[in-house]
């Protein structure tokens, strides 16, 4: 076990010390390889705040106080596989423009190939399409994910490294990371520490003047069937946003 927590700060100092640009991930989130069971079914209301940031746009809309909602609907086809579905909508507050505007869908299964033993983690695949509103931006977006997760009593981490391919005029690949660790306080309240970037385009990084990295505090509450996740994440490069707030509120159905 101690081998699992070795090799995973070691991979976590690696990312972390590697070339960023800016991210555009539509919410904070570090993702289990287990998803649900076969036949259950969620929903879940998503909302990220941008209370603080030195970017002055996303999309059309300014960027500071900039609210997004996202509501989502998943399904276990088996014990291993799930299949989700979002909407995405963004609400700028500031800047003269108040509007509540549908962005983009998008659509996400995970397959968990491997359960945790021993010594090896857990592991899933995670990939994810992304079909923007053309008025409001013209790339489609395709991200891969690896889901990692190893426990060791109270204690867990994930590691979810990310691969994202644009598809426009000037197509690209872009490498990221989405970790996090999490310590069980009891059955219904988990604290963690989450860490979120993404890397430059493949062959231009790393580069000192658009990298973003951002750490900060989460805490779950579980009761039954519903969840919530919460936290905040300060960026600490001049590309990050400086604060930003995330609620993830799920209801198992």
């Amino acid at each position: 076990m101690a081998r699992i927590a070795s090799a995973a700060f070691l991979l976590c100092l690696l990312e972390l010390t590697l070339g960023a640009t800016t991210a555009e991930a539509r919410h904070l989130k570090v993702y289990s390889p287990y998803a649900l069971d076969k036949g259950e079914a969620e929903v879940a209301y998503w909302f990220d705040a941008f209370l603080d940031t030195p970017l002055t746009t996303s999309g059309p809309f300014p960027r500071k106080r900039l609210l997004r909602h996202t509501g989502e609907l998943a399904y276990g086809l088996t014990d291993r596989w799930s299949l989700e579905a979002y909407l995405d909508f963004e609400q700028p507050t500031q800047g003269g423009s108040e509007q509540f505007t549908f962005v983009q869908y998008r659509f996400e299964t995970i397959y968990r190939f491997f359960d945790q033993r021993d010594f090896w983690p857990a592991a899933a695949l995670y990939l994810e399409y992304t079909l923007p509103r053309r008025q409001y931006e013209h790339r489609d977006e395709v991200e891969w994910k690896l889901l990692l997760e190893s426990r060791i009593e109270d204690f867990m981490i994930r590691l979810n490294p990310v691969w994202e391919r644009e598809f426009n005029d000037a197509s690209r690949v872009r490498f990221g990371y989405e970790h996090g660790l999490y310590w069980s306080a009891n059955p219904s309240v988990r604290l963690g520490l989450e860490a979120f970037g993404t890397f430059g385009p493949l062959g231009s990084f790393p580069t000192a003047n658009n990298q973003q990295h951002s750490l900060g505090p989460a805490i779950k509450f579980k009761f039954g069937s519903v969840g919530w996740d919460m936290g905040l994440q300060f960026g600490w490069t001049d590309r990050s946003d400086d604060l930003v707030f995330k609620s993830i509120l799920d209801f198992e159905l």
